[in-house]
């Protein structure tokens, strides 16, 4: 019979982000395996760019099936980077060391025929189409909330917009911590973002001094003609991971 691969936490409790550790932690995790590391964010950007730029140059073509083909890799460029994320995110969660003060899950063990990253990648996977569709919908009831309301005030309509906008933009930063929480505690989807959604509530200015600080380090990267991302992206895996590592409050 299968096991459960749900975690099992302790008891509820304020969580507080390590903000002021993120940084210097995120670094000592680089250092221990900096060259695998950056395999995997090279790996991650190539599954993300490669797909694409190859289906740009089908998609010219005057064959409706090398058109079609091109389509077919742009669809695989939204899915082929998931492993390889999910990847960089699981060997950042292993080279961070723990704190005698973190918040630890007791984690039930995972069935033996289900190998871990092929089990990452389905959650993730899971994850991630679940925030897609919640978003899809939101900017679509947005879309037709205020088309509805704009024959009867475009002032109406456009508070609409701004509201619906204001809390879809709230929404998805409550769920910044659900994929590395995934990793981290082993959590179902449902599960981790709701988990990061009672972590955002606690900690709303470290977390909008967190997606700072991600925009910072991948704007950085962007500014070395794109190859410094390959040194941005497993940092911000790493400060991600990290915040997962919480402190009962």
């Amino acid at each position: 019979m299968e096991r459960s691969t749900e975690t099992v936490l302790p008891s509820p409790g304020c969580e507080v982000l390590p903000l002021a550790t993120l940084l210097p932690r995120a670094w000592i995790g680089f250092s221990q395996a900096p060259w695998h590391s950056l395999g995997l964010s090279a790996l991650t950007l190539l599954a993300a760019v490669g797909p694409g730029v190859l289906a740009s140059d089908l998609r010219t073509s005057d064959l409706p099936l090398i058109v079609a083909l091109g389509d077919l890799l742009v669809a695989a460029s939204l899915l082929l980077p998931i492993g390889p994320l999910m990847a960089l995110l699981d060997l950042a969660d292993q080279l961070l060391p723990a704190a005698s003060s973190e918040r630890s899950p007791c984690r039930i063990a995972r069935p033996d025929h289900h190998p871990r990253l092929l089990w990452l990648w389905r959650q993730g996977l899971a994850l991630l189409t679940i925030e897609a569709l919640i978003f899809i919908g939101a900017f679509s009831s947005i879309r037709l909330i205020s088309w509805l309301l704009l024959g009867q005030s475009p002032v109406l309509a456009g508070a609409s917009v701004l509201l619906g906008s204001l809390a879809t933009a709230l929404w998805g930063m409550g769920q910044v911590l659900a994929l590395p929480l995934l990793v981290h505690h082993h959590h179902r989807p449902l599960a981790a973002m709701d988990h990061s959604r009672r972590i955002v509530q606690a900690n709303r200015l470290k977390i909008l001094a967190l997606i700072g600080l991600l925009l910072g380090l991948n704007a950085l990267g962007l500014m070395g003609a794109c190859l410094g991302l390959l040194f941005s992206l497993p940092l911000s895996a790493l400060v991600l991971m990290a915040s997962c590592r919480t402190q009962i409050c």
